[in-house]
């Protein structure tokens, strides 16, 4: 469920906080926040850190159309990810096309990837559905393992490191980071957008009750399908961000397991269903990892996971709405009431 504080707010005024389809100030804060934290001159250890940041709160955002908003919960996303990826590299890398339009063609084809799944897989439902997500990334993964060819097999692909813009390759990591955060902010955006278009509205009433929905003349099929390929292509453009950052694809990390469930695990920890949700959500967990990984990823392997592992839990069992369900709860709260 969405934060609904200051449900009775006037139109025409600003919530504090956010609220379906409308800006609060709560997100013009955080913006600048993020303008102000990338405008800055900081480490690059931390600018990594802040870049990984905002391109995962993008990529949650995107999982979020299809498994918080229509109901598809997906661990197949990385697929569309290494589509986007490496169509994008491919291109650059071949045909000396530049990623600034390769990144579009690996939108295009995640999307037509997305649709097709949701087509394929309408009739499936709960872990059925789930599973055929995962199996669906495992044969995109096998391909790009085996047809060493196009994609490089498993020595993977190599983007070359010549600071140009047209080839989206920059000297400076705070590039990186203005990159990003355009990244976020657009799909930020699009989520608002449809959260209070006509679509957002079938898209909910197909999650919650799909038989109600197509009564009421709502095509679940069409509108599955819709979702899907909007946030498949959401998810390749980020791909293709994260091959120009890196520039380097190894499939056994850009079409893994691991990768989908992240995307998924942003989401449920910030607030699934929620615009603002995977933004916290990211914002929290993914410092958390990298911070984690660093301190502790030489005197003691492993520990980080751990400490990882516990800090999801505490906030899946006592924040089961996610983050942005406590910060709703947090502006109700009266100790003295």
């Amino acid at each position: 469920m969405s934060i609904v504080a200051n449900a009775n707010a006037p139109r025409g005024r600003i919530p504090t906080l956010p609220r379906r389809g409308q800006v609060s100030w709560f997100e013009i804060v955080l913006l600048l926040l993020c303008i102000v934290v990338v405008a800055f001159d900081v480490a690059p250890s931390l600018l990594d850190v802040i870049v990984l940041s905002f391109l995962f709160a993008g990529l949650a955002l995107a999982w979020n159309i299809a498994g918080g908003y229509a109901g598809l919960i997906s661990f197949g996303h990385s697929a569309f990810f290494g589509v986007g990826a490496y169509t994008s590299t491919i291109l650059l890398t071949r045909y000396d096309l530049t990623p600034w339009i390769g990144i579009w063609a690996g939108a295009i084809i995640a999307a037509v990837f997305g649709s097709f799944l949701a087509v394929i897989c309408a009739r499936l439902r709960g872990p059925f559905f789930i599973l055929s997500t995962l199996a669906f990334a495992e044969v995109v993964r096998i391909v790009a393992l085996n047809w060493a060819s196009l994609t490089g097999g498993a020595e993977g692909l190599s983007i070359p490191p010549m600071s140009t813009v047209a080839g989206m390759v920059f000297a400076s990591k705070s590039a990186y980071a203005a990159l990003m955060l355009g990244y976020l902010v657009a799909v930020y955006s699009i989520t608002k957008a449809l959260e209070a278009s006509r679509f957002g509205y079938y898209l909910f009433a197909i999650r919650d009750n799909e038989d109600a929905a197509g009564a009421a003349g709502v095509n679940p099929l069409m509108g599955r399908a819709a979702a899907m390929a909007l946030s498949a292509a959401l998810t390749g453009i980020g791909g293709s961000l994260f091959a120009q950052y890196f520039l380097y694809l190894d499939p056994t990390y850009v079409i893994s397991p691991e990768l989908s469930f992240q995307f998924a695990l942003l989401p449920a920890v910030g607030g699934l269903g929620t615009a603002i949700g995977p933004v916290l959500g990211s914002f929290l967990i993914t410092p958390l990892s990298e911070l984690l990984r660093s301190y502790f990823g030489n005197s003691a392997a492993g520990l980080h996971l751990v400490i990882y592992s516990l800090g999801l839990l505490v906030v899946m069992l006592y924040f089961p709405s996610g983050l942005a369900g406590a910060l709703n709860k947090l502006t109700r709260w009266r100790p003295f009431a």
